[in-house]
């Protein structure tokens, strides 16, 4: 990347008719641009005889063969590996159709990591990233009081939760019985994991559920396993 004097003049734009005059920033690259505006690295060369993809300079001005970005009325989000339209508007409460409508021209079927986007909502608070495990300890239950379990949690910064529930010792439940859950609580919500028996572990019951968790469960949330509850934990000791 080269550097140019900031002082530019009108004669150094290029002809942009029905397009964008855009200015080279420190770590610009012509495929971020692209997917910047919604368009492709061959539209942006084709629109700017001469240019050198591989040799962009600061202060440069080129055309970008698209009209300007829509304002975006919430945040904009960097695409992860893994992520989906569907799973992005399942995290922040939004819909799918909202995300089409805020990036027009970029194909939600080839999205790209690094790639930015607009989420039309409020952009929500920055959740601790952690990797922890937590002892599930007898509630005082007669039915299993050699029962033991564990809680293991991952999460990212953006809410997104991992959470693998085992409990150990457990009888199996009673012809009628409910079947053995894991609930997750925290004010204002609740989540429940069904639990199965692990194969060729008696005894064992295992569970697992990936979603997005406020920063409340976290600091105030609490695990229980039920019918009793037989285990209980509580999350903020989750280490």
């Amino acid at each position: 990347m080269s550097m140019v004097h900031d002082d530019l003049h009108a004669s150094q734009f290029p002809a942009c008719p029905g397009g964008t005059i855009y200015i080279i920033r420190a770590g610009d690259t012509l495929f971020a641009i692209a997917a910047r505006f919604g368009t492709t690295v061959n539209a942006i060369i084709a629109a700017n005889p001469g240019i050198n993809p591989n040799n962009l300079m600061i202060g440069q001005a080129i055309c970008i063969p698209v009209p300007g970005p829509v304002p975006c009325p919430g945040f904009f989000y960097t695409i992860q590996p893994g992520d989906t339209y569907y799973l992005i508007a399942l995290r922040y409460g939004t819909t799918v159709n909202a995300l089409i409508a805020a990036n027009p021209g970029v194909d939600p079927n080839r999205l790209q990591v690094g790639q930015r986007i607009c989420v039309p909502v409020a952009q929500p608070p920055t959740v601790t990233p952690r990797e922890c495990t937590v002892t599930l300890s007898p509630s005082g239950s007669v039915v299993a009081p050699q029962a033991g379990g564990s809680l293991w949690l991952r999460v990212d910064q953006f809410g997104s939760a991992q959470l693998l529930v085992a409990a150990a010792n457990l009888p199996e439940p009673a012809i009628g019985q409910e079947s053995y859950r894991a609930v997750v609580s925290w004010p204002g919500g609740n989540v429940n994991i069904p639990l199965v028996p692990a194969t060729a572990l008696p005894g064992v019951w295992i569970g697992n559920v990936a979603l997005t968790l406020p920063e409340a469960a976290f600091t105030q949330g609490t695990i229980a396993v039920y019918p009793g509850p037989v285990l209980s934990a509580f999350i903020g000791n989750c280490r």
